[in-house]
């Protein structure tokens, strides 16, 4: 059926009945199911267990487990994440329409007293657009990792002039369609995050 959002599995005794097993066993199915963020349990009248809309952060809190657990260096982020978001990027060049560079342009005109964490939300917002779910994930999850206060990455600290600079380059270049030039602008970007500390330099 697909399990679409919402939808009623059925009370405990409603399932009890249905699969002829007992209680135990169906405390542990819903607890299984609630675990991997497939439904919640709703209490009192017309209660039940319900299908509920996949939740992404439960994927980031995983890989963070995992990617700390197995020592992972903080530029092997930074290499997926570049990666994955040059696809992404040659992606959406080729599709953007006018309302998805309006949104663009719009979250690079931060405020100049705004950290350098706030570029983040460009790239998410372009691993959204590009429309590719697979991608959208991965970005996202590598992304927040990398960038992520007190995690397996220091956040980055720089010139917040410098960061809107190479960011509006980087998005007029998708909004052009120019791909190489807006994947030359990401790898630039992505290598000073990578190699965050002081002010970055300029490069032409």
């Amino acid at each position: 059926m697909g399990w679409p959002v919402g939808f009623a599995l059925g009370s405990e005794s409603e399932l009890t009945e249905r699969f002829g097993v007992g209680v135990a066993a169906i405390r542990e199915a819903s607890r299984i199911l609630t675990a991997r963020g497939i439904a919640r349990s709703r209490r009192g009248p017309g209660g039940g267990m319900f299908v509920i809309a996949p939740d992404r952060q439960m994927v980031t809190d995983v890989a963070r487990l995992y990617l700390e657990r197995t020592g992972v260096d903080r530029a092997e982020l930074f290499d997926a994440w570049c990666a994955f978001e040059q696809t992404a990027v040659a992606s959406l060049a080729a599709t953007i329409d006018a309302a998805g560079a309006e949104r663009l342009r719009a979250l690079v005109k931060w405020n100049r007293s705004a950290s350098v964490l706030d570029v983040a939300h460009i790239h998410l917002e372009i691993a959204r657009l590009a429309g590719n779910k697979v991608l959208e994930l991965f970005i996202n999850t590598v992304a927040e990792l990398a960038m992520a206060p007190g995690g397996i990455a220091s956040p980055a600290r720089g010139g917040t002039e410098w960061w809107q600079e190479a960011h509006v380059e980087f998005i007029e270049s998708i909004i052009a369609g120019d791909v190489a030039r807006a994947q030359l602008h990401l790898g630039r970007v992505v290598e000073h995050l990578k190699h965050a500390g002081g002010r970055p330099r300029r490069q032409n």
